[in-house]
């Protein structure tokens, strides 16, 4: 059982009253893992709600793929040229993804960023493009992290509307996960981990209400990264 699947299935025992009232054990994948409740035992499919992109090519992307690019190109410039910074200095950099072509990008950013990081003192900042994407730097004060580079990333395909955005995540792994679990005997839920931090429980109940979705699942969950639990009514189970 994986990390995130531990924890959708901890947060459901303590929603249904504790390991006291409720046991957890590996599933077969699928489904990911049971819960045993009184006398039933519950098969449960765990899935994460991930914001999606709206790709030039009209089909949906997932933006947690996009934007793990540009965290890890921020993380790996705090690692090599981090350290040619002044102990005083931070260097706050802005990406915008997805980008043409990593590998170039990535090589042209690293070069500005070195030549920056030999200037930097606290109040500089400039903007550019790089291989067709803007950029941009500035140099503050030392984080309380200490750690040299940060920054932020925009992703150039994703939408600003929250509703919609939940609507279609839910619609999507909902329908994703029936196909999957469909031949899976019943009692089955299905535990969907939220990853889209703009939207929350109340979000999701008001997507639902827009959702005609027969589907296999006799109870849907939301849980958040603090482990709440909310339930959600979505279609009809069938």
């Amino acid at each position: 059982m994986r990390e995130d699947e531990a924890f959708a299935g901890r947060s459901l025992v303590d929603y249904f009253g504790g390991p006291s009232s409720v046991s957890m054990s590996n599933g077969e994948d699928p489904p990911d893992l049971y819960l045993t409740i009184a006398k039933s035992r519950i098969a449960v499919e765990v899935t994460r709600l991930s914001q999606f992109t709206f790709e030039p090519n009209g089909i949906l992307g997932n933006r947690a793929t996009q934007d793990a690019f540009g965290v890890k190109t921020l993380n790996d410039l705090n690692v090599d040229v981090g350290p040619s910074l002044p102990d005083n200095v931070s260097l706050l950099i802005g990406l915008t993804v997805p980008v043409e072509n990593a590998r170039r990008f990535r090589k042209e950013l690293k070069q500005w960023v070195k030549k920056v990081a030999l200037i930097a003192t606290e109040g500089f900042t400039e903007e550019r493009d790089i291989d067709g994407e803007p950029v941009s730097i500035s140099a503050i004060a030392r984080r309380p992290s200490n750690k040299a580079i940060a920054g932020f990333v925009s992703n150039s395909n994703s939408s600003a509307d929250i509703s919609l955005n939940a609507l279609l995540v839910l619609e999507e792994r909902i329908r994703k996960k029936h196909e999957i679990c469909v031949p899976l005997a019943q009692p089955l839920w299905l535990a969907m981990l939220n990853d889209y931090w703009l939207a929350d429980a109340r979000t999701y109940q008001l997507a639902s209400q827009k959702i005609e979705l027969n589907h296999c699942f006799e109870r849907l969950f939301v849980i958040s990264d603090s482990g709440v639990v909310s339930e959600l009514q979505i279609g009809i189970h069938i």
